[in-house]
């Protein structure tokens, strides 16, 4: 029984892969991460630069989260009644897909990081008036 949904198009990385990223990012939106000594949340470097920055990355990382999970579970049973078996093509669309998937969320987090990193050095730097 458990040989035969191995080998079934229904166990895919896409599915199992979206049901944790949906429950990662409901479980960090709903228990944000308190500070970088936690065991979770989004660690990156410019994320663990101020408390500012960590609360902003793992808000952006849960919502983003989320909104992947959201994606990969379609995807994956698409995937599963489209081919009949484990493929090659079955495997690369699958498993690529969480890979964009994980590739997404950690570039827009960090984009986001450091677009939020440049408007506070701009914010506290002296910019001469060049309405002169």
């Amino acid at each position: 029984m458990f040989m035969n949904f191995l080998h079934s198009t229904y166990c895919n990385a896409a599915i199992f892969a979206g049901i944790l990223f949906f429950f990662m990012g409901y479980f960090i939106r709903r228990y944000p991460p308190k500070s970088t000594q936690t065991w979770y949340g989004y660690r990156s470097f410019l994320s663990t630069q101020s408390p500012e920055m960590w609360h902003e990355a793992n808000q952006d990382a849960a919502y983003i989260s989320r909104r992947i999970g959201a994606i990969l579970i379609p995807t994956g049973f698409a995937c599963a009644l489209f081919f009949e078996g484990q493929t090659d093509w079955f495997w690369y669309i699958t498993v690529g897909s969480v890979i964009i998937g994980v590739m997404y969320m950690v570039g827009y987090t960090e984009w986001r990081l450091q677009q939020k990193m440049n408007r506070d050095e701009y914010d506290g730097a002296d910019i001469p008036d060049k309405r002169r």
